[in-house]
């Protein structure tokens, strides 16, 4: 299935960065796995679905936009969005001695957080390494697992199946972070989250996403959880310890939806093709023009076709 962006029902642009703090969904929780403390929130389920939200390399919950999420809560579902660990809040491995994680470690993170807040089974929805981590959690725990919503992701990512541009985003992102600049620590900060942006989905950026990125560029810097570039060498390494999900995937009866956008830099859409090529009860939808982000012309879209996923007979139009 293709999409193009949203024509109707465009997103409202929300007032909700009158102050930082508003950026939040609910009050910040940790969750302990070992030794390891997992940071989230959590929005209680109306409905009895909650939603799990895992995002990416680096990134941390906060890059889950609350006017995406926004739709869910509205409609009962419980919310749960967690900063990986090495990211946000959560607990960061300084010495890579000791950083012998991997997926499967991760995956049970969100289970941690999961059981921290009483809740049995979960929707899981992952962008990149967030849809990584959500397939383990399939794999690991799957009667923890209702389904899996991967986005802009693969079930086996290793250096000698990604592109050369994706190496060349890679180093674009580190080349936008170094040469940043600005009038004082905040300014700077901006600049270098605003980088990061334009390089992975380049045409997706204006000025409410540019007020969104620079709310929670403050929130990361006056809470001290800026994005670190040793976290994404931390994470990365996570991926790389694991081995692919091809085959255990497989055999797991649980609903995939597949989501890619046709432009992604970082990650190419034959991964995802790849993925619902050889993965049993798989759904891919791809987007036009997307790069590696969720920009705000496909959010209902996109929420739409997690509710169908997640509930069949919510079927909305614009997906079809």
């Amino acid at each position: 299935m293709r999409l193009d962006q949203t024509s109707q029902g465009q997103v409202e642009y929300f007032n909700y960065f009158s102050h930082v703090e508003s950026i939040l969904i609910g009050e910040t929780q940790y969750a302990q796995h070992g030794e390891v403390s997992i940071c989230f929130e959590h929005v209680a389920s109306k409905n009895g679905q909650t939603l799990l939200f895992v995002m990416g390399l680096s990134f941390d919950r906060l890059a889950w936009d609350s006017r995406f999420l926004q739709p869910f809560i509205e409609k009962g579902m419980g919310i749960i969005r967690l900063d990986n660990r090495c990211s946000g809040g959560s607990t960061f491995v300084k010495n890579f001695g000791k950083s012998k994680f991997d997926l499967h470690d991760m995956a049970h993170d969100a289970i941690a957080v999961m059981d921290a807040v009483g809740v049995n089974q979960v929707h899981a929805i992952g962008v990149s390494l967030g849809g990584m981590i959500v397939q383990q959690m399939a794999i690991d725990f799957p009667n923890r697992v209702l389904s899996i919503t991967n986005m802009m992701s693969g079930a086996h990512i290793h250096p000698f199946n990604l592109s050369v541009k994706s190496y060349l985003t890679f180093l674009r992102m580190g080349w936008s972070a170094a040469v940043s600049k600005g009038a004082d620590e905040i300014e700077k900060y901006r600049a270098v989250t605003t980088g990061i942006w334009r390089v992975l989905d380049p045409k997706a950026l204006d000025e409410q996403d540019l007020t969104w990125i620079h709310a929670i560029s403050d929130y990361q810097l006056s809470h001290d959880q800026k994005i670190r570039p040793d976290s994404a060498l931390h994470q990365l390494l996570a991926v790389l310890r694991s081995e692919s999900r091809y085959e255990p995937l497989q055999h797991s009866s649980i609903p995939k939806l597949v989501i890619h956008g046709d432009a992604d830099p970082l990650i190419q859409p034959k991964h995802s093709e790849d993925f619902v090529q050889q993965i049993p009860n798989s759904q891919l939808i791809v987007l036009k023009d997307m790069g590696h982000s969720i920009p705000k012309q496909y959010y209902d879209s996109i929420a739409a076709a997690i509710m169908n996923h997640v509930e069949p007979k919510t079927l909305d139009s614009r997906v079809m």
